[in-house]
């Protein structure tokens, strides 16, 4: 079963509120966004509203420890219980979390209002997690992959050195977090919904990165075929989930690097 990360505790306090209405990829705050109230975090660490749904904050990276997880909710505590709008993106994930974003009034007239997870990557309350399906507003929609692909170039690696692809051992070990891993694919598995590179053909070897048809068809528009990468050293950002923790989910175009 899929690990959910993390590991803080804080009491919910339930309260009914209207449901929100989902939003597009690109939405910063529309007008009628619902007023919502955080409660505080869940056992994992994720935000949790006043009325009990549990939040996905989109371009954060899930919290590696105990200590980034405390300091995440000491951050996002700060707007404990304050009226809030929320921007769903999407229906719930496998862990019944809704991605969305979440916005502070304005606090000074003609000025914008503020994104909280905008908000926590500033004071280092977090690290940015690249997200295709929930790509950054702003950035025209033919200049974001390689715009994206080229500042993961340029920026430290948030994860430190990466794990070998073909070290099970190493991989399970990092179930459910957000890190690197790198190897020479065997073979490319392309599905309907899904593409696979994996680093070995047969499935218990070695690990494996997981691509959206989205993501996919951008690395495809870029010049990677299924034939050019077998036998390539790539590297990827993600979190490392599937029942045995050796599966890594790229969730954008911009988490993957053709090494050799």
């Amino acid at each position: 079963m899929p690990v959910k990360p993390l590991l803080v505790v804080f009491v919910v306090v339930a309260a009914p509120f209207s449901a929100a209405r989902g939003a597009g990829p690109c939405t910063e705050l529309p007008a009628d966004a619902p007023v919502v109230r955080l409660a505080g975090v869940d056992a994992a660490g994720d935000p949790v509203l006043a009325d009990g749904r549990s939040l996905r904050l989109v371009g954060i990276a899930p919290r590696q420890n105990a200590a980034e997880a405390a300091r995440f909710a000491s951050e996002i505590g700060q707007w404990r219980d304050r009226e809030l709008k929320l921007v769903i993106l999407a229906g719930s994930d496998r862990w019944g979390r809704l991605p969305a974003r979440l916005f502070a009034p304005a606090e000074a007239p003609g000025s914008e209002p503020a994104n909280l997870a905008a908000a926590l990557l500033r004071s280092g309350a977090g690290q940015r997690l690249p997200e295709a399906a929930f790509p950054d507003c702003g950035a025209t929609l033919a200049a974001r992959p390689s715009a994206a692909r080229n500042q993961a170039q340029t920026e430290p690696n948030p994860v430190g050195d990466a794990i070998d692809g073909h070290d099970i051992a190493a991989l399970k070990a990092q179930a459910g977090r957000f890190v690197a891993v790198e190897g020479r694919v065997a073979s490319v598995g392309e599905r309907a919904q899904r593409t696979y590179l994996n680093f070995s053909r047969r499935r218990t070897e070695a690990g494996a990165i997981m691509l959206s048809r989205t993501i996919w068809r951008e690395l495809q528009a870029s010049g990677w075929t299924a034939s050019g990468l077998t036998g390539k050293r790539v590297r990827a950002r993600g979190v490392l989930s599937g029942q045995d923790g050796t599966l890594l989910e790229a969730a954008s175009a911009a988490a993957l690097e053709l090494i050799d």
